[in-house]
């Protein structure tokens, strides 16, 4: 282990997560409200990773075309009769679908050293500035085209394991924050999540309630027990003063966790991949694994 590095888990031996690649750009609540009207919406690029490939859907929530990539295994077309559990990654401030699916890169070749096992990774287009939220005013609705549009989208189009237990969900500050909160608001759709750096909300009545801490609280013991989150941060981070009261609150309420914190680590993605990328990657397909046998 980095001598640089500190684990605190609230399950013993308990490793990590993943990582991600791309928008660096800054994770808190917007200052002045973004134009939704002047963010990319479909950003196909090549990328050139083994099994990555492009699509959309038309959203009706957002009255446009949006893009999505999703990363399928070796075995998805190897093995015609098989059905594979999914996660999804949810890309930072600024971001497409395109500029943080480098994960699937790395996704990739830990199915092909056997590391874990076969998975499909999605990567949404949430937005640039969008916090994975509905916005009151209507003008994006980026919780309803994933929860509602893409991810049925998905479980239709490909042979997902559509059960919550083999469904996991990730991403990078804005999309960290995104993740922790799907996955605490809806766990009848997602059994484990996991962040880079979340844009954590810096009190429970932020976004009037819609935060992660009221959705840690309200949900059932089962629930709580049988969830698990994974969080990483950096100590030079200007997020990390926003983990401290998190943890605590997910250790009152029982919730499961493993916390890491880098020392001398900014805001910065692509030291976060080197430092927990592989070790993260292989901590939500065992999550995944372990799931899988849950209704």
């Amino acid at each position: 282990m980095n001598p640089r590095t500190r684990i605190l888990t609230t399950a013993a031996l308990l490793p990590l997560l993943w990582l991600l690649p791309a928008s660096a750009a800054a994770a808190g609540a917007p200052e002045a409200k973004p134009d939704p009207s002047t963010w990319k919406w479909n950003d196909p690029k090549d990328l050139g990773i083994s099994g990555l490939r492009h699509g959309t859907i038309e959203s009706a929530s957002m009255r446009r075309t949006v893009g999505f990539n999703v990363y399928l295994p070796p075995q998805y077309g190897s093995e015609p009769g098989r059905r594979f559990p999914v996660a999804y990654f949810l890309h930072g401030s600024t971001g497409t679908e395109s500029s943080d699916a480098g994960l699937a890169r790395r996704v990739h070749a830990e199915i092909l050293a056997g590391r874990i096992a076969p998975v499909i990774y999605v990567f949404p287009n949430g937005g640039a500035e969008s916090y994975y939220r509905d916005w009151p005013d209507g003008t994006v609705m980026a919780e309803t085209l994933l929860i509602r549009e893409l991810l049925p989208w998905i479980d239709g189009h490909y042979r997902t394991m559509d059960r919550p237990g083999a469904r996991g969900i990730c991403g990078f500050s804005m999309g960290g924050v995104g993740a922790i909160r799907m996955a605490l608001k809806h766990p009848e759709l997602f059994g484990t999540a996991a962040s880079l750096a979340a844009a954590l909300e810096q009190s429970p009545d932020d976004f009037g309630g819609d935060t992660c801490y009221r959705y840690a609280s309200a949900l059932s013991q089962a629930d709580r027990s049988r969830l698990y989150l994974y969080l990483v941060v950096g100590e030079d981070d200007f997020l990390y003063p926003r983990h401290t009261p998190f943890i605590s609150r997910l250790k009152e309420l029982g919730i499961r966790y493993t916390y890491v914190v880098h020392a001398r680590v900014t805001h910065n993605l692509g030291v976060y991949t080197e430092l927990s990328g592989d070790a993260m990657i292989e901590h939500v397909s065992r999550e995944l694994a372990r799931n899988c046998g849950r209704p």
